[in-house]
């Protein structure tokens, strides 16, 4: 493959990756959404927020089982950016909060399909040599994507609560850009060896189970950071286009994070991940006792800093130890535990603070602080343990050119 073509090749790459973060859309305009519904509860009025990101789950394994097998690479993602950018606008149209919800079910539809492709993607059509680099760069996208889909959805919230679903239309862009350049991926092959080898080979690591469920947790975590972030800021004066400022500094994070994660990831390797890990522990430290919009907005970067190290990290620790052809299932593994924990975050919360008649908003926070910690704690000791192991090995070597 010719540089030229590479180039439009990584475009489509990083299109699709731009629609990745689509989910936080609309969470600068969660309170201004439960203001024009003033009878619905705030543990419903997230739902919102959540119910993508669990359609997003069966979806996402479905979809990983027969990328590149029994349906083609190409087809999955026009599916998932067309269904992205229509069923994320529909509820502009609607004032019933039921078929609202029915809308955002759909929008999962497109949702699910989108991170574990983009990422396959990387996997199967980039040389092993460039992934990390890659996909530091596919993470600067997907910050840029958050960037303005959150800003524009705060901004349109401000004028009216539907207008913010408006900012998914913009998924129609890159479906153009897809459908023109993004190639079919080769089906790669396996290395020479005996039979027996092979079937050896295919088999899933037991790692990606362990990856989707610390995935899980963080994103349990990290959720009242994007969700709540709106009605938190409330108690400070600040509207939903603040929100939307605030909450577009984590990507701002993430972008400068995915600036330099391959050249991180090479030096360092499993130990970006707990890099990443520390920068959750401060912004949950900021959240938790902040007053001013300036330290939200870098309570938001620090988390976004987190957010793409630790993602980054553990999609190529778990790419390293597979065939590129078991890639579309492990990442739809891993981002379900992503969407599971999405989902759950909010009743964990409501189950821990109910009982305990805890009001406080920032109680989730605080509970991030210990959360985050406790898995640096984790590593630490997983790591060590692991010192004199060989380094991550590269991904298989595909058959891209």
């Amino acid at each position: 493959m010719n540089e030229k073509r590479q180039s439009l090749v990584l475009l489509a790459i990083f299109s699709f990756g731009f629609l990745a973060m689509g989910i936080g859309t609309i969470t600068p305009a969660i309170a201004t959404i439960g203001g024009a519904f003033p009878t619905v509860s705030f543990s419903t009025l997230l739902l919102v927020s959540t119910i993508p990101a669990l359609i997003s789950i069966p979806v996402s394994i479905i979809g990983g089982s027969v990328a590149g097998k029994s349906v083609k690479y190409r087809t999955l993602v026009l599916f998932a950016t067309l269904v992205f950018s229509i069923a994320g606008a529909i509820p502009y149209f609607l004032h019933d909060f039921t078929q609202i919800l029915f809308a955002r079910g759909l929008f999962g539809l497109g949702l699910g399909l989108i991170m574990p492709l983009n990422s396959a993607l990387i996997f199967n059509l980039v040389p092993a040599d460039k992934q990390a680099s890659v996909m530091g760069i596919n993470s600067v996208v997907m910050n840029i994507g958050g960037i303005v889909l959150q800003l524009l959805g705060g901004l349109l919230a401000s004028v009216s609560w539907n207008y913010s679903f408006l900012a998914h239309v913009l998924g129609i862009i890159t479906f153009i850009i897809v459908l023109i350049y993004l190639p079919e991926p080769q089906k790669a092959e396996m290395s020479a060896g005996s039979v027996g080898a092979e079937q050896v080979k295919l088999k899933m690591p037991a790692s990606v189970i362990g990856w989707s469920i610390i995935f899980g947790i963080i994103t349990i975590l990290d959720y009242p950071s994007l969700t709540n972030m709106s009605s938190v800021l409330l108690t400070i004066k600040a509207n939903a286009a603040v929100a939307g400022v605030v909450l577009m500094f984590m990507t701002v994070g993430g972008m400068a994070a995915g600036a330099v994660f391959g050249k991180v990831f090479q030096n360092l390797g499993r130990q970006t991940l707990n890099i990443g890990l520390v920068f959750f522990i401060v912004s949950q430290i900021i959240f938790s006792f902040s007053q001013s919009v300036t330290l939200f907005i870098i309570g938001e970067a620090c988390m976004g800093v987190g957010l793409t190290l630790s993602m980054s990290s553990i999609y190529m620790l778990a790419g390293a130890s597979m065939h590129p052809s078991q890639t579309p299932m492990a990442m739809s593994i891993i981002v379900s535990g992503m969407n599971l924990g999405g989902f759950l975050s909010g009743y964990f919360y409501a189950a821990i603070m109910e009982p305990l008649h805890i009001t406080t908003l920032r109680f989730q926070y605080y509970f991030g602080i210990g959360g985050y910690s406790a898995i640096l704690v984790f590593f630490l000791i997983v790591f060590a343990i692991k010192k004199q192991a060989a380094p991550v090995e590269p991904p298989i070597q595909t058959h891209a050119q």
